[in-house]
């Protein structure tokens, strides 16, 4: 049906509202729109009342002509609504599927479009927002517009953001891939950097053609990230191979990380040659790879120069095999197999000989006395024999492979002391929690605790023990998470970008499992043993008596200022807060006046921000705190407000 005159009509009635509806009797063309409007009026009763009431409008006689328009127009209005219709030409198509995501139908626009804004634009605020829906709301990081808009947060100008919306994407499975390849460009920036960085972590080598593919094109950061990815897959020895020795720089290097990972025995003559002419500077690549290569050649190594250090003649470049033995162990953290196992055994026989004092001559002859110290990645400077326990102990907390295990039990039976510690840290990691407690209480007795040397040792052991342990599940308490950022879990590195080359967010770092609960013993020999940084990651909120009981320790613990060493105040009130702990008056007060330690105003004030009490509470015990003494440091004037802030809320 023609319509046309209808719309005519609508159009003059609007006209004739906006010059006002006195005029509309002597507006001949709302008088000509109606005699054309008169063809449709015998096709439907409704376009004759249509008709009739546009008739009305130019009536003389008409009382209320504003409101006969307003009738007319609206009818006109309804009418036309009834008629639309809305079609394109062609053939009907299926919408392609949707790999980035599906829409959440319980996540409206309303809620999604704040945390789109925040991850795709520049703004203050725009980092806690993100945080805190991930935190109170990760479901919706599956709805496909918010994960479109994390991978553009990649890019965001705000380090921390970018790095954050890494570790996430990071944890996505393969349907995220899409999304990070669609537009990639290899000649960008730090962004498609870590697009690369996520692709490499969540694809593995099953893009391995993509790497290549877009290798050509590829330029600094990217091309660092895209050669380091070509580690993945065995049949690039070759292409590595030629990229270690036609880049440079960073390239050159990724080249060289990817080389000391690769899968494959035939890298061992490159590592062969590029030990041989600077082993300080080459086993760096060594560290944290299980490869062919790099196990043979560490083990190979290590026995070479624990035989050379022992070597009856002078030495004239001591520091220097110093140095070598040092990057040894620490590229020794994490390998295994038969040939890893006699290193350890060759070096354990050497027991403390290489632990004194050892003088040799300098070119001129003159007698050097000096003392060699070695360290763990993450650890403290020690002595060899100490250091070597330490090495085979991390290796075991990072993967407790069978071998490194029976190896610990081989070599406390035969030098016991401190080699009682992998023995434990085994058990904890692979044993039910009976067997487990049952190895603890033969190996950690008072009476063979008594008899290493001193106080120091005995701590060492302890620390040892539970340095990088944590309760099941190996993940933050949610206590820790919740307004207590100082806290972070320590030491185990999964880097996936070895040369750190794109900042942060790769690295992750976490405590390691124990296989089963534990036993209330450990809890005891924690405590007695001033253990308070371990035993925070061990509460388990499920258990109440357990709550109840380290609450009580941590509780007397910050009330007489007899925390363990070192550990940060906040650390353990939000252990307390993790306890349940509600008792928290005068609490903070008694800490300050019996430690040795200086408190700091912020410290304080971030302990009673975090605290599950009223903000009168709050003002209230900061201004007793205050009211005590003109502490050293101390902002006279925020510490003033901060109290009227907390006693007005």
């Amino acid at each position: 049906m023609e319509l046309t005159p209808l719309y005519e009509l609508r159009d003059r009635l609007r006209a004739g509202i906006i010059a006002g509806a006195a005029l509309a009797a002597e507006d001949f063309r709302l008088s000509r729109a109606l005699e054309n409007f008169s063809t449709l009026e015998k096709a439907s009763p409704v376009f004759a009342k249509v008709g009739q009431l546009g008739r009305s409008v130019l009536a003389p006689d008409c009382q209320d002509r504003a409101g006969a328009m307003l009738d007319a127009i609206t009818l006109c209005d309804a009418v036309l609504c009834t008629q639309g219709a809305v079609a394109v030409p062609g053939e009907l198509e299926d919408l392609p599927p949707r790999t980035g995501g599906v829409a959440l139908t319980n996540a409206p626009y309303s809620v999604v479009a704040p945390l789109v804004e925040a991850l795709t634009t520049k703004g203050s605020g725009h980092f806690s927002t993100v945080v805190e829906a991930h935190d109170q709301h990760p479901e919706l990081f599956s709805d496909y517009r918010v994960r479109d808009a994390l991978v553009k947060a990649l890019g965001a100008s705000y380090g921390e953001l970018a790095d954050k919306a890494g570790q996430w994407l990071c944890q996505e499975d393969e349907s995220i891939l899409p999304l990070l390849t669609e537009g990639f460009d290899p000649a960008g920036k730090k962004e498609m950097a870590r697009r690369v960085q996520v692709i490499d972590t969540v694809a593995g080598g099953k893009l391995n053609d993509w790497y290549i593919s877009q290798l050509e094109g590829a330029k600094k950061q990217v091309r660092v990230m895209l050669i380091y990815a070509l580690r993945h897959c065995p049949e690039n020895l070759e292409l590595l191979l030629k990229l270690a020795k036609t880049e440079k720089f960073d390239n050159k290097d990724a080249a060289r990380w990817a080389l000391a990972r690769i899968q494959n025995p035939g890298a061992l003559p490159f590592w062969r040659e590029m030990m041989e002419a600077d082993l300080i500077e080459n086993m760096r690549f060594f560290m944290a790879s299980d490869s062919p290569a790099a196990t043979a050649l560490t083990a190979e190594l290590l026995e070479r120069e624990l035989d050379d250090l022992l070597a009856p003649d002078d030495v004239p470049w001591y520091a220097e095999k110093e140095k070598r033995l040092a990057n040894l162990l620490y590229a020794l953290v994490g390998k295994t197999g038969p040939a890893i196992c006699d290193a350890y055994r060759k070096g354990a026989a050497l027991g403390t000989k290489l632990d004194g004092s050892r003088v040799w001559k300098n070119g001129k002859g003159q007698h050097i006395n000096e003392q060699m110290f070695f360290q763990r990645p993450g650890g403290k400077k020690h002595p060899f024999s100490v250091a070597l326990v330490e090495v085979l102990n991390q290796s075991i907390q990072w993967y407790p492979d069978p071998g490194l295990c029976a190896l610990a039990e081989e070599l406390y039976e035969s030098y016991g002391g401190l080699w009682a510690a992998p023995v434990v840290c085994a058990a904890l990691l692979t044993k039910g929690a009976e067997e487990a407690a049952a190895v603890g209480k033969k190996l950690l007795a008072p009476s063979l605790l008594e008899r290493l040397t001193g106080k120091e040792e005995r701590q060492l052991l302890m620390d040892l023990v539970f340095g990088e342990l944590a309760g099941p599940g190996g993940a933050l308490p949610d206590y820790m998470r919740q307004g207590m950022d100082i806290v972070r879990p320590a030491y185990r590195r999964v880097n996936n970008d070895p040369a750190g080359l794109v900042k942060a967010f790769w690295v992750d770092l976490y405590y390691t499992p124990i296989a089963a609960p534990l036993d209330g013993w450990w809890y005891e020999l924690m405590m007695q043993h001033r253990m308070d940084r371990k035993l925070q990651y061990f509460i388990d909120k499920d258990d109440p008596a357990l709550c109840q009981r380290i609450g009580e320790h941590f509780y007397r613990s910050i009330r007489m200022g007899t925390l363990e060493d070192g550990m940060p105040l906040q650390y353990a009130f939000a252990a307390l807060k993790g306890c349940g702990w509600t008792q928290w008056k005068g609490l903070t007060l008694s800490y300050i006046q019996h430690t040795s330690e200086s408190v700091h105003y912020w410290e304080v004030r971030n302990i009673l921000y975090s605290l599950p009490i009223s903000c009168k509470e709050k003002g209230e015990e900061l201004a007793n705190i205050y009211a005590k003494g003109r502490y050293s440091g101390w902002p006279a004037k925020t510490v003033e407000q901060q109290i009227q802030d907390w006693l007005a809320d």
